[in-house]
């Protein structure tokens, strides 16, 4: 994602966000199967949660709610799928877990 004048705030690549524009930035978390968490791998604590377009809280769907997919969308995140798009969102933009 970039803002203003084109300063990359973060990228996501096979799953694993980073801060800055390269794949050698500082990790923020990851994605897989609809799960995020913090740190690089799938043993980082479990912040969240998407399936079917809700985003919850922890682990299983019977989290509390936080909203919808289609509710942390910003520009740009056309290009990846919809949960990396929300985890995109919490670790560059706004926490939400």
């Amino acid at each position: 994602r970039s803002e203003g004048s084109g300063t990359v705030l973060g990228n996501i690549k096979n799953g694993v966000i980073r801060k800055g524009r390269s794949s050698s930035g500082t990790v923020l978390g990851n994605i897989k199967n609809g799960v995020i968490r913090e740190g690089r791998s799938s043993s980082g604590t479990v912040l969240g949660n998407i399936k079917n377009g809700v985003i919850r809280k922890g682990r299983s769907s019977s989290g509390s709610t936080i909203g919808k997919t289609r509710d942390y969308e910003f520009k740009g995140s056309s290009s990846v799928e919809e949960a990396e798009a929300v985890a995109l969102y919490h670790f560059l933009e706004k926490e939400i877990f």
